[in-house]
């Protein structure tokens, strides 16, 4: 699928599942949904899709290219959690933990992609961009444990641990799966890659 036809797709869907969510009746839904938090998150989301195209200088098509990596990257995140927010976490129950999966992959991609843009934005030596890249992706799990924790307190839910329970043994195997999909992703991200010169002039 062409990256812009999912990004409008994602955008799409996302608001439709806030909006069956907020509009539909409760008894619709399984006892693990929060149906209020879960449909307010759909609907803001579509904002972080679209949120590096509005603060990040898109003045060479490399920039730009991933810019539009970045924002595909940022909608398969969010699609990823919603599905397991849908029902895919519940998984653990049959010895798949979905959640963790979800973890890796996603770090896994950020880590690449973050990886890239500092490169291209910040032109970092090597080795002070790996290790900026996984404090990043490693300190944005500890923030979204913290998210997890906070919503249950003020809303009510049941997102932080595995649905209100095992609280630190969850988030300690959750940070573990961040960092190994953070160092996951930095490995794909030092292989070497043939710039569009090469790979035209190798033809």
């Amino acid at each position: 699928m062409d990256q812009k036809v999912f990004l409008k797709f994602s955008s799409v869907l996302l608001v439709l599942t806030g909006l069956i969510l907020l509009i539909a009746p409760s008894e619709w839904f399984p006892n693990f949904y929060s149906p209020v938090f879960m449909g307010i998150i759909a609907l803001i989301s579509p904002i972080l899709i679209y949120l590096p195209k509005f603060i990040l200088t898109r003045s060479n098509p490399q920039k730009r290219k991933l810019i539009l990596e970045m924002r595909s990257i940022i909608a398969f995140a969010l699609l990823v959690n919603f599905a397991g927010e849908l029902g895919l976490f519940q998984l653990y129950k049959y010895g798949f933990e979905y959640d963790k999966f979800s973890h890796f992959i996603v770090c896994m991609a950020f880590a690449f992609i973050l990886g890239e843009s500092l490169r291209e934005w910040e032109h970092l030596h090597a080795k002070k961009l790996v290790v900026i890249v996984f404090l990043i992706v490693f300190g944005s799990g500890i923030v979204w444990e913290i998210f997890e924790a906070s919503s249950d307190f003020l809303f009510k839910t049941q997102e932080w641990g595995v649905y209100g329970e095992h609280l630190v043994l969850d988030s300690y195997k959750d940070l573990l799966f961040n960092s190994l999909g953070a160092l996951a992703g930095i490995v794909i991200f030092k292989i070497p890659k043939k710039s569009p010169a090469k790979i035209k002039n190798a033809h």
